[in-house]
């Protein structure tokens, strides 16, 4: 008998005599040996389906049953090793995805701080603005009533005069001249104090004009120098001029120059002693010398070097209790000479004096045969 085949069952051997006797007993009928013939095919063919069945489970046993015997053939060593493989293969997925959820809350915390801050940084910028406008309101209100203050006493001041020299006159008085006088230099100061207003709305609102044309900037120092001689003598201060020949005319508005340098001589008047001096020059300068600088020096007290940074800003004053002006000066004659266009200002040493310089637009001496208006 072959290895591996069952041999064949006794049942098998009877059902085959059976069948053989069956035959040869029955022959004669056809339909019933057909009909037994064909279940006994039926029944050997699930024989055979049922025994190959068989043969595979048993043929899957054996393999299994190598499998474990290979499994058991190998060293506890190498178990615990494969064992260990896995656990580390385990470990290393494990703190991947550990990690990966640490970085995503660590970016999200990093948003929320990112956000805290930036929601910080604005309140704070919001709250440093409204201090800077409730600082600003402040200044402004502090400001008008200063202002308020100082244009009140100024016309005071002249309007008291004003009053005084006409009482004198209704007293008959001995010197009608020196009274007439006054009243004139009161009315003066008003309409000055009153026109520096109009220029400052004139300013704030942009219609501030001028009347542009060829000058001679030596002819304009002259003027304004000879129109303040008077009131330098009447201090003991020596002013004078020394205007050079620039070789060409300023393109300005006259009576705006004028009105720029008369408040820089009043002004080197008003903080020069006695025994002092003054000092009104021009040169060429700027770009291939297209401008002409006009300085006004004085041997004065100086200015501190804070003040220097706010002199020319509205109502400042160079001493914080001088009420001789409203401090309005030296802002409108910046602001005029920049509409030329040009510069305004100034350097100074406290105990040495200032020097203030403003520069005009120059027309070549090409233009010499043109008369100035």
């Amino acid at each position: 008998m072959a290895p591996g085949k069952d041999p064949p069952r006794q049942s098998e051997k009877t059902e085959g005599s059976r069948y053989a006797g069956r035959v040869k007993t029955d022959e004669p009928r056809d339909s019933d040996l057909d009909f037994e013939h064909q279940a006994d095919l039926n029944r050997v063919a699930e024989r055979v389906e049922t025994d190959k069945a068989k043969l595979q489970s048993r043929s899957d046993s054996d393999a299994s049953r190598d499998v474990v015997r290979a499994d058991m053939g190998r060293s506890r060593a190498e178990r615990q090793a494969e064992r260990d493989e896995r656990l580390r293969v385990e470990r290393e997925i494990t703190d991947e995805a550990i990690k990966a959820e640490r970085l995503r809350a660590d970016a999200a915390t990093e948003r929320e701080r990112s956000h805290y801050h930036a929601s910080a940084m604005s309140s704070a910028e919001t709250l440093s603005q409204e201090r800077e406008k409730h600082q600003e309101t402040k200044a402004a209100l502090t400001t008008r009533e200063e202002f308020l203050a100082i244009v009140s006493h100024d016309l005071r001041n002249p309007l008291n005069h004003i009053s005084l020299a006409v009482q004198n006159l209704l007293e008959e008085p001995k010197d009608i001249k020196e009274l007439a006088s006054s009243i004139n230099r009161s009315a003066g100061e008003m309409l000055r104090l009153i026109e520096d207003l109009l220029e400052v709305e004139r300013i704030s609102v942009g219609k501030l004009t001028l009347n542009l044309e060829q000058h001679d900037v030596s002819e304009i120092i002259k003027q304004a120098v000879e129109e303040l001689q008077e009131a330098a003598a009447s201090k003991g201060i020596t002013l004078r001029a020394e205007p050079q020949d620039v070789n060409g005319y300023v393109v300005c508005d006259r009576s705006r120059v004028m009105q720029v340098l008369s408040n820089l001589i009043e002004n080197a008047i008003k903080f020069t002693p006695a025994e002092g001096q003054i000092c009104v020059s021009c040169q060429r300068t700027g770009p291939e010398g297209k401008e002409v600088q006009v300085s006004v020096s004085d041997t004065g007290e100086g200015i501190a070097p804070e003040k220097i940074k706010t002199i020319f800003e509205r109502f400042s004053q160079i001493h914080d209790q001088d009420r001789r002006g409203i401090g309005l000066g030296l802002y409108i004659a910046k602001m005029m000479v920049e509409e030329h266009p040009g510069r305004l200002w100034v350097e100074s040493k406290l105990g040495e004096g200032s020097t203030f310089h403003f520069t005009l637009p120059l027309r070549s001496g090409a233009v010499r045969e043109a008369k100035p208006q």
